[in-house]
């Protein structure tokens, strides 16, 4: 069993004499009401494949294997694997004391659901959603709890589009499922945190997804520029060429490269091409 609120956590790293590390972002969560609405958010079956990354303490580890039929949680510090094992104790649970993104990703369909440390969301996300990544390595359906501010841009729509924003949006549709009070965790952080739930599709929504991303990082790049001078300047086409790709597409060269929508850059794209 593992703790279930402020007090009975502080018990427990005070039982293992473990101090928290700053570097590895460890916040742990302490109010449990956003458990269930990650799980209801995962829609866990009895018969999921579950991907964990940054077990803790074991929280929200400890609601998967109730749920799902194998839950592979992966834990970069080494100090609390011994506690995860002791405080559940599931057959169903496999715990790996690895790097995330180093870790061989499953031979079985399996879903996401992790509570990350802030500062390897985008990493996270562009491990598991990346043009070269094959289809059946992807996850079938994905659950973080992550920092707020990062959630809203990955939902941004057009006028606030990144290349993160953009990178997420080809592979599948991302949604808020809920706000988590930074005083939810312990250390408190400087920040609210949000359930994001990212559903994705069967193919990515713009077929030729490598020259996608390479015209994106391109013009990105340049985002202040208008996207007649950046895809210029970053691809190395003269200005004729685009002239025409733009014209082709029926976008206006005086557009930004945020102001596109995805389907936007899909005819762009087919434009190119």
């Amino acid at each position: 069993m593992t703790y279930s609120n402020k007090q009975t956590l502080l018990t427990l790293l005070q039982k293992h004499n473990l101090y928290i590390k700053k570097k590895l972002g460890q916040n742990f969560l302490t109010d449990l009401s956003a458990l269930p609405k990650i799980i209801t958010a995962a829609d866990i079956q009895p018969n999921d494949f579950i991907l964990e990354i940054g077990a803790g303490l074991g929280i929200l580890t400890a609601e998967l294997v109730k749920k799902a039929a194998q839950v592979l949680s992966i834990e970069l510090d080494p100090r609390l694997i011994p506690i995860l094992k002791e405080n559940i104790p599931a057959n169903n649970l496999k715990i790996i004391n690895a790097d995330a993104l180093k870790v061989p990703l499953p031979n079985v369909p399996y879903k996401l659901v992790a509570n990350i440390p802030y500062y390897i969301t985008s990493p996270i996300l562009n491990h598991f959603l990346k043009p070269k990544l094959p289809a059946e390595k992807r996850p079938t359906l994905i659950v973080l709890l992550i920092q707020k501010e990062v959630a809203e841009k990955i939902c941004a729509k057009a006028g606030d589009h990144t290349v993160l924003s953009l990178q997420v949006q080809v592979f599948g549709k991302p949604q808020i499922i809920d706000i988590v009070p930074a005083t939810s965790f312990y250390p408190t952080p400087d920040v609210n945190s949000a359930i994001l739930k990212i559903t994705p599709y069967e193919q990515p929504a713009i077929a030729n997804i490598d020259l996608f991303f390479r015209i994106i990082h391109a013009t990105f790049a340049q985002r202040r520029k208008t996207l007649s001078n950046s895809l210029r300047n970053g691809l190395g086409k003269v200005k004729e060429e685009i002239a025409a790709i733009l014209k082709k597409a029926n976008i206006k060269p005086t557009t930004r490269p945020q102001e596109l929508t995805l389907s936007d850059w899909k005819t762009l794209i087919d434009a190119w091409t």
